[in-house]
Order: C-alpha cells, then structure tokens, then sequence
C-alpha cells in the first residue's frame, strides 16, 4: 500500500510540474531560456576541462557559475511549451551542481567525475521530461573552441 501511494505521489507530483497553464505563465516564458542554456553549455564544458585538469580553483569558478545560471533559473520561474522549466533546474539540476560542487571542495576527482556525470544525465532527462530530447549533452571531447589554458597556476 506504501508503495502503491507513493507511486501515485510521485505521478501526481511529475504532473503538476510539468504542467502549467499558457495564459498565467505567457510572461514567464519571455525568460531567455535559449540563453541560459547556452551558459550551461559554455560553463559546463569548461568546468570539465577544469576538473580534469584538477584545477580546482577554476572548477570552482564555473561550479559557481552554473549555479547562478540555475538560481536565476529558478526565481524567474520560467515556463517553455508548458513546461515548468524553473521547477525541474530546482529539482534535477541544484542537485548535480552540489555534487559537483562536493568533489570540487574535497579536491576529489571521482566526486568530481560522479557529480559531471550526473550533470549530464540531469541535463539530458530535463531534455527527455520537456520533449527536447532530440538535444543530448555529452562529456566535452576537446577544448578547440576555447582560447583558455585549463591547467592549474603554478604558484
């Protein structure tokens, strides 16, 4: 019976967080998204680099970033296509930042490399959860489009 119950907890949940009414939410969803998205993209692939690296002074950095990028996110409580995109960077993407977060603290690299992973995974169900999964996010293979040395200084 708990089981039963908490099942059904968690689809109603799901439902009324990723429903949401057009009209109330029109203003909402004049959040540049797009934007966002594309500081996830840059934070995020330069936060590998930095981590591989083992720099973690700069992993820090865009640890941080990134979650700027998710609390600002979350406060303009953003809505796309009836999508309650606000509630799900609440939900699936604070979590992987604060592990990320963890490894980067401790200076651990398979924290570190646990928390990234599951950076991606949040990313790519958010993309799964609002029909955007034709978007798949993966590890960054190679820096080539950055002008930056990812290594730590050499103090």
């Amino acid at each position: 019976m708990i089981k039963r119950t908490s099942i059904y907890f968690l689809l109603l949940t799901t439902i009324v967080l990723c429903s949401c009414s057009n009209e109330s939410n029109k203003e909402s969803e004049e959040h540049d998204l797009l934007g966002t998205m594309q500081q996830y993209q840059r934070f995020s692939t330069k936060l590998w680099f930095a981590g591989d690296a083992q720099n973690w002074e700069l992993a820090d950095f865009y640890t941080h970033e990134l979650e700027e990028a998710t609390e600002e996110l979350i406060e303009n409580k953003v809505t796309y296509e009836g999508f309650n995109i606000s509630q799900l960077a609440e939900n699936v993407m604070e979590p992987s930042i604060e592990k990320i977060e963890e490894g980067v603290r401790k200076k651990d690299q398979v924290l570190f490399l646990e928390g990234y992973d599951l950076l991606i995974q949040s990313c790519n169900s958010c993309h799964q959860a609002t029909h955007h999964g034709f978007i798949k996010i993966i590890k960054p293979i190679n820096p080539a489009m950055f002008n930056q040395d990812f290594s730590p200084s050499k103090k």
